[in-house]
């Protein structure tokens, strides 16, 4: 549809006296609250209204390990067919949602080539593909961006070691997966072979639709819901962030045993600074010395004392 069309469009509906829904007049296109209608669609909007409760960011909080476990198996199976986490290691599960031999078993089903070494820049004295260990990064399935554009019609896919710098961080990656139901509005023409999804940048994305009910078979029996999918896959993409992910709630004590520390040392340095901290006894001794006409000697008052006719005859136990 060109812009001629467009606008012939427009000035035919006004001219039969109907309202124009030509979406060039809109002043919401482009709008970080996004456009009418979907206000609630976008992670600006939709991190505030505390949908989801994630326990990482309680007071005091950890990762739910059982959610991280069943957050890699969705990633195994699904999402490392496209995404990978090059920044981060297999080992970061070990005792939060895996055992070693357990985690070493389900990582040898995939495999690695050395180009994936390549392109981190790693030069292995390896020449052949090999299973996965569990100190080996998060490779995705391509050796490099232009195989995988290639195969994505001309979209590199996110490296998720550090998704969560997008606008609404974890919640991004949960609205992501969760918003495929929302039927473009009109005017916004979605290109063969990309999907729309109102809390993407630009709400047209390349990534179809992945997660769909009944995709896993979860161990501990848990429905796998598209959204408990979803749930997961967040909690463990959380758990996986590059300087970020498991130890932020160790950083989170940290950071309340600080602020604990110099709240406490407030009052005090207020009192010492404010020059309240005396105990009687010095206080007593300050008194006398101004009776007796040691304090407050100045010039002006030709050196003499100018506040011991308050206290005189005084004396404080």
């Amino acid at each position: 549809m060109s812009l001629v069309s467009l606008f012939m469009g427009a000035f035919a509906a006004r001219k039969r006296g109907e309202e124009a829904q030509c979406f060039l007049y809109r002043d919401d296109i482009g709008a970080f609250w996004g456009i009418k209608g979907y206000e609630e669609m976008v992670s600006e909007v939709g991190t505030h209204r505390g949908h989801l409760s994630w326990p990482q960011y309680r007071f005091l909080g950890a990762f739910d390990g059982a959610s991280v476990r069943r957050g890699f198996l969705v990633f195994a199976r699904n999402c490392a067919n496209c995404h990978g986490m090059i920044y981060k290691k297999y080992d970061a599960l070990l005792d939060k949602a895996y055992r070693q031999l357990e985690l070493a078993a389900m990582v040898s089903s995939f495999s690695i080539n050395p180009a994936h070494h390549h392109f981190k820049q790693y030069y292995y004295q390896e020449w052949e593909d090999r299973d996965r260990l569990i100190h080996d990064r998060i490779y995705p399935t391509y050796f490099s961006q232009d195989e995988a554009k290639n195969a994505n019609g001309g979209v590199w896919p996110t490296d998720l070691s550090k998704i969560h710098k997008r606008p609404g961080g974890i919640n991004y990656v949960y609205n992501i997966l969760t918003g495929y139901h929302y039927k473009p509005p009109y005017g916004i023409d979605i290109p063969k072979g990309k999907s729309f999804n109102p809390y993407f940048d630009h709400m047209i994305i390349g990534m179809p639709r992945q997660l769909y009910d009944g995709l896993v078979d979860y161990e501990d029996g848990t429905p796998a819901s598209t959204p408990q999918m979803a749930y997961d896959v967040s909690n463990f993409v959380s758990y996986m962030q590059r300087r970020y992910g498991s130890k932020f709630p160790d950083h989170m004590v940290k950071m309340y045993m600080f602020a604990t520390g110099f709240a406490l040392c407030l009052p005090f340095a207020y009192i010492r600074t404010r020059a309240y901290y005396r105990n009687l006894l010095s206080v007593r001794w300050e008194m006398y010395a101004v009776r007796d006409g040691v304090y407050y000697t100045h010039f002006k008052k030709g050196g003499r004392n100018s506040r011991a006719y308050q206290f005189k005859q005084k004396i404080w136990a």
